[in-house]
């Protein structure tokens, strides 16, 4: 999401979980003090982009399925095991007794209200390619039918069921996502177009109470719901968040005693190498140049290819990262989803588009050739993050060096203001990130099918397109086939279109205070999951 888990394509998301307070952290504190990188863009579930919008849903609301202390797929609104069809795609499941926030109890019609609310046209979700998995999702999201025809019904007041696209393996873990959290219908109703747009308009079903966020400030809380249906296993009073975008000054705060907690980048690592407060750790999120394919210039392959493998990834994520990054030549990472034989993917895959300055220069004389321009000036689109700037920067040093002829001018703006210029086309080159919700490789492939909310790089291709098809339908349910069909889609939008430009494996390098416990992060970036932290 998302720019998850999302996503693809929102901000470092890395980044997003370091944070501030104003006071020093008290011994023995119920109190756990953070801080983001961004704020907030909406407590929506049906229309967030950003991560840190991810990691708020998440502390307020809570699906059917969650993450356990663990960090395993765990029961969260379901009781017991859902039934299943022999064609495994009509799940009927069982609520438990939960309450929202106000006291109301959680129904099977608010899932309902929720997943047509993201599917609705109207709503506009960035995340709204998700409810594909649902029967008639892509369709009613496409306007072609009425949201009642999604696959999704309340049987009575705790049963629901789901009926499924195709048979989906990683059902329980793809409906940890936050765009699948259940909305109270008649709350939201009543608070109409100001729902979600502050702490005060949403109603909360999960471990936290968002609290202070007005909609457009720095900061905000976490506070503990007593209605939470296992509040008993929350420690936390409350937990604090305030947006700190220099990666130095979160360092401060921690070295001052002011935060518990806060993910760090660049030089300010070395000051922490071999002290017990310092952890590394790599995530499947990738860091990638999204390449706008219907733009004069970079509709070009030659030129996108050229800019693609202009760069070296491995003296970036070294020299400039050094936060436990690797490079990536493909869109898949490593160490994220496995073949029906045990095999990684990325390795079984290969590598697709590596850096190789002399393959650059002959695919940009081409593009010369082709485009008959000696010279070209392209923007580059970099959130206003330190770590967004400084890759910005040094892509902008190695395209230039290595593509005589190429100009790149950078742009550095606000997160949000960045997604929205990709989305509507207005960009030639964006620098942004992307942290799947489940560990399947169709979670990276489906971002480029020619209908998605989420494809920036306006890519269009039928063949890719019908491939994608085939994955999602007639081979949903034979392993191998599925698997090869993946790989192949892959290496048609990265080897040969080169539709983007791989450029990393984000890794996390993070500050824990030692008396902090039970922090983990999300398997999918670095998403704090607050519910089992306790300060001792």
């Amino acid at each position: 999401m998302h720019y998850r888990r999302g996503i693809v394509l929102g901000a470092l998301a890395f980044l997003l979980a370091a944070g501030t307070a104003l006071s020093p952290v008290a011994a023995k504190s119920e109190v756990f003090h953070s801080t983001s990188n961004a704020t907030i863009e909406s407590l929506d579930s049906t229309k967030y982009a950003l991560a840190v919008s991810t990691e708020a849903i998440k502390a307020y609301a809570e699906g059917l399925y969650t993450y356990g202390e663990n960090n395993q797929v765990t029961a969260g609104m379901v009781k017991g095991e859902p039934q299943v069809n022999a064609a495994k795609t009509v799940y009927t499941f069982t609520l438990r007794d939960a309450k929202w926030s106000n006291g109301a109890a959680v129904t099977a019609d608010d899932f309902v209200y929720a997943w047509q609310r993201l599917a609705n046209p109207k709503t506009a979700s960035s995340n709204a390619y998700q409810i594909d998995l649902i029967k008639n999702g892509a369709a009613v999201r496409e306007g072609k039918k009425p949201v009642s025809d999604l696959g999704v019904k309340a049987l009575s007041a705790h049963k629901l069921q789901v009926t499924l696209t195709q048979p989906a393996p990683y059902l329980k873990q793809y409906l940890t996502g936050a765009p699948f959290v259940p909305i109270n219908r008649k709350y939201a109703e009543a608070q109409g177009s100001k729902y979600g747009t502050s702490a005060k308009h949403v109603l909360a079903n999960g471990p936290f109470i968002v609290k202070g966020w007005t909609g457009t400030n720095d900061s905000w809380e976490y506070v503990r719901n007593p209605n939470y249906w296992d509040a008993k296993h929350v420690k936390l009073t409350k937990a604090t968040v305030q947006v700190v975008k220099e990666s130095a000054t979160a360092a401060n705060l921690f070295d001052d005693k002011k935060i518990d907690y806060a993910v760090l980048g660049d030089s300010n690592l070395q000051r922490y190498t071999g002290k017990q407060v310092l952890h590394q750790e790599t995530t499947p999120t990738i860091g990638y140049i999204s390449v706008n394919n219907q733009r004069s210039l970079t509709k070009n392959r030659h030129l996108r290819l050229a800019l693609a493998q202009a760069f070296n990834k491995k003296s970036l994520t070294k020299n400039v990262l050094k936060d436990g990054s690797v490079p990536l030549n493909g869109l898949i990472p490593t160490n994220f989803a496995k073949s029906p034989s045990g095999q990684d993917y990325r390795k079984a895959t290969g590598q697709l588009l590596t850096y190789s300055p002399a393959k650059a220069k002959k695919n940009w004389q081409l593009a010369q050739k082709e485009l008959n321009k000696k010279k070209v000036t392209l923007e580059l689109l970099v959130a206003d993050t330190p770590q967004a700037k400084n890759v910005g920067e040094y892509l902008q040093g190695q395209i230039e060096k290595h593509l005589a002829g190429v100009t790149i001018t950078i742009k550095s703006v606000p997160v949000a203001q960045r997604i929205a210029a990709e989305k509507a086309g207005k960009y030639d080159l964006a620098f942004g990130t992307w942290a799947p919700d489940y560990a399947d490789p169709i979670d990276f492939l489906s971002l480029y099918r020619s209908s998605s909310d989420l494809n920036f790089s306006k890519y269009t291709n039928g063949s890719y397109d019908k491939q994608l098809t085939a994955i999602n339908t007639s081979l949903a349910t034979k392993e191998t086939q599925r698997w090869q069909a993946m790989q192949a889609a892959e290496k048609q939008l990265i080897q040969q279109d080169a539709a983007l430009a791989p450029v990393y494996q984000a890794g996390v390098s993070y500050l824990q205070r030692t008396n902090v416990k039970g922090l983990h992060l999300s398997p999918f970036g670095s998403i704090v999951n607050y519910k089992y932290v306790t300060v001792k």
